[in-house]
C-alpha cells in the first residue's frame, strides 16, 4: 500500500525556553527536524514526506530539508497542521491509502517502528505506539489525591498511522464540528472508529524541555542520526 508522512513541524516550543521552533536546534552534527526527517526519508515504504511549518519559520526549514520534502503551512492547532496536510495528501494522484503522522519533536523512530505501524495499519485502519505507565499515578484534589491503575494506562508517542481516508474524514469532521483534540488518534474515535495499538520505543522520546535536548545529545552517543 502507498504510504506517506506528515512531519508536524508548525510549534513554537516555549518549553523550551527559545525565541525560535525548538526543532531548529542543533543536535549531534544536525539539528532537531533533520533527525526526526532521516527515518522516513531512508524508509522504502515511505512514498512522500509533507512537513508543516509556521509561516515565520520557512524560509529557516528550507534551508535545512531536502528539496523532496513538500512544506505545507501549518495552523494554529496540531490538528490545523495536520489538517492542511491531507487537504495537500488528498490532491495526490493516485491518493496514499496510508499516512502516518509524527511529531517532529520525536528525532529517534526507528525503521522497525515505521515498519510495524505500517503492517497493523494495513490490517485495523488506524494504530498507534503505546508504552506502559510505569510511575505510580496520582490525581491530586483540594482536599485529597487518588491513585489509578496504572496497568490500563500508557503513553502515546508517533508515528500514528491511518488509512488516508479515515483520518481525512475524521479531521473534516473536526472543522465542522468544532472539535478540540490532542492527537490524530483521538479524532478517528471521535468520530466513531477504532485505534489499535503496537508497542511503541523507550527511546522515541519527545523533546520538550532543555532536559529532554540534554538526554537525547546523551542518546546519541550510542545513536548517530547522521
Amino acid at each position: 500500500m502507498d504510504a506517506v508522512a506528515v512531519i508536524v513541524a508548525a510549534g513554537r516550543g516555549v518549553r523550551m525556553g527559545e525565541k525560535y521552533n525548538k526543532l531548529l536546534l542543533p543536535l549531534g552534527t544536525s539539528t532537531i527536524i533533520e533527525c526526526s526527517l532521516e527515518p522516513f526519508l531512508k524508509h522504502t515504504g515511505i512514498q512522500k514526506i509533507f512537513l508543516t511549518v509556521a509561516s515565520q519559520d520557512r524560509r529557516f526549514f528550507e534551508r535545512l530539508i531536502p528539496k523532496e520534502v513538500i512544506l505545507v503551512e501549518g495552523g494554529k492547532r496540531r490538528q490545523d497542521s495536520v489538517h492542511n496536510a491531507l487537504l495537500r495528501i488528498v490532491q495526490e494522484k493516485p491518493v496514499p491509502e496510508i499516512v502516518l503522522v509524527h511529531d517532529g519533536a520525536r528525532p529517534f523512530c526507528s525503521a522497525a517502528l515505521i515498519d510495524n505501524i505500517l503492517a497493523v495499519v494495513h490490517q485495523h485502519g488506524a494504530v498507534i505506539p503505546v508504552l506502559p505507565i510505569v510511575d505510580t499515578i496520582r490525581r491530586v484534589k483540594k482536599e485529597n489525591t487518588e491513585v489509578f491503575d496504572r496497568t490500563e494506562l500508557f503513553a502515546v508517542q508517533t508515528p500514528q498511522g491511518f488509512h488516508t481516508e479515515v483520518l481525512k474524514d475524521a479531521s473534516m469532521q473536526a472543522v465542522a464540528n468544532n472539535w478540540n483534540v490532542t492527537d490524530d488518534a483521538s479524532l478517528v474515535e471521535k468520530n466513531g472508529g477504532r485505534v489499535a495499538t503496537v508497542e511503541g520505543e523507550l527511546q522515541n522520546i519527545k523533546i520538550t524541555t532543555p532536559e529532554d535536548l540534554e538526554w537525547a545529545d546523551y542518546v546519541l552517543n550510542s545513536k548517530k542520526c547522521t
